[in-house]
């Protein structure tokens, strides 16, 4: 059943929900929710098979662990975990179920480690509420199953993907996860260098601690290591509107929380030259470890961005239509399993391709890592080059999208010799 799911999910259908998947496969649709609901195989068992074999083959000491969420709009309320909560699908507060995932990069390749569906507050068992005691019911929510808030989850992944054997050093997530001060602690402790993105109300001091503590955006309005100085340009990443350059200063951090790290943390302030949108972002990376190497840890979060679009546009991550809670953890899991496979074959396809585009390391490691300040555009792309921030991304030769398309109409073929 594994390898006809497969095939319908890496292949040319429109909507890769399980009836027409079933139907492309002559099988009931019945069987194929049941594969997914109830029959007896062990998809833990699966992700630690899929983890593994990244490990082997992809991971290595300069990898990133990325972490993000996603979300998939819902008309009832019989999923497991639907609530009125933000949906980044639609933008705005909707009815929708939301997950957490893990996606890592290494040697210019990412993909999908773990998801886990987040469980709103209103799911928890209540004896007096008949109503969510039938919901868990009906999506098979085990008793232990309850509220966990999403850095919990994150946690997890990132330590059961170390725990199968994927290498890494570096992590990085938005600022949900990065203003926890006791995450990052967690990560310091784990011996991983964080550059994650902070809301602009923490609160703490430039260097050491003195006088009265000040949020974020009140120091980088009126502290003058933040306001004066030379101003360094850096090439982040490419997008289709052209390459993304920011300004930065890097400065020492103290702050002020009782979770916060007790390792030194470093504070990088950047703005969007084009746009002038302003970022924080907070860090446990060694001096020795060179602004763009930091940066470019911090802004490789477009790596998961696309594997959600990937996996939603290509193999239907958003297009399940099941209910159960373990329904859908198995889609997740067996989602990162067929898009980690579209990925090699991705890779293969780029190595043999004769028009001069190839992959480059990427590495973040401070004895490559070089930057030049200039205001000249060329000059501060050269710079990015040079330290393995600009990646070769998407909008170059339309790579990825163009590469997936293509394996996905040859699924019968890729299919063969595959289980997950």
């Amino acid at each position: 059943m594994i390898r006809r799911f497969a095939r319908g999910q890496l292949g040319p259908l429109e909507r890769k929900s399980l009836e027409p998947i079933a139907d492309v496969e002559g099988i009931e649709p019945r069987a194929l929710q049941l594969f997914f609901s109830r029959n007896e195989w062990d998809e833990e068992e699966a992700l630690k098979k899929h983890q593994h074999r990244v490990a082997s083959e992809l991971s290595g000491r300069e990898g990133i662990f990325i972490i993000d969420e996603t979300s998939d709009a819902k008309k009832g309320q019989w999923t497991a975990g639907v609530a009125r909560q933000y949906c980044g699908e639609s933008g705005k507060i909707d009815n929708c179920i939301v997950s957490v995932h893990t996606a890592y990069t290494c040697d210019d390749v990412h993909c999908l480690l773990d998801g886990q569906l987040f469980l709103p507050q209103s799911w928890n068992p209540d004896e007096a509420d008949e109503v969510i005691t039938r919901k868990r019911d009906r999506a098979k929510i085990p008793e232990e199953i309850v509220h966990r808030p999403k850095t919990e989850l994150a946690m997890e992944q990132i330590k059961r993907a170390r725990a199968n054997g994927v290498a890494g050093s570096y992590v990085t997530a938005d600022e949900l996860y990065g203003g926890a001060p006791w995450w990052r602690a967690e990560l310091a402790a784990l011996d991983l260098i964080y550059v994650v993105e902070v809301p602009n109300r923490i609160y703490g001091w430039i260097g050491e601690a003195q006088g009265p503590a000040r949020s974020l955006k009140a120091l980088a309005a009126s502290h003058r290591r933040l306001r004066c100085g030379v101003k360094t340009k850096y090439i982040t990443h490419d997008t289709e509107k052209g390459p993304e350059v920011w300004e930065c200063r890097r400065v020492a951090f103290t702050e002020q929380a009782e979770a916060a790290p007790k390792t030194r943390q470093s504070l990088l302030v950047a703005r969007n030259v084009r746009t002038d949108e302003q970022k924080f972002f907070l860090s446990n990376a060694p001096r020795s470890m060179s602004t763009p190497a930091c940066l470019k840890v911090a802004f490789s979060r477009w790596r998961v961005e696309r594997c959600f679009e990937d996996c939603k546009g290509e193999l239907g991550l958003n297009h399940a239509e099941l209910r159960t809670y373990r329904g859908l953890r198995r889609h997740f899991i067996l989602t990162a399993i067929n898009y980690y496979f579209l990925q090699t074959r991705v890779r293969e396809s780029g190595e043999k391709k004769s028009d001069g585009v190839s992959s480059r390391r990427c590495s973040a490691d401070p004895d490559r890592a070089a930057h030049r300040s200039s205001d000249d555009p060329q000059t501060a792309a050269d710079a990015g080059r040079s330290i393995g921030i600009r990646y070769c991304t998407h909008s170059t030769a339309q790579s990825q999208s163009a590469y997936l398309r293509q394996a996905t109409t040859s699924a019968g073929t890729l299919c063969h010799g595959y289980t997950a």
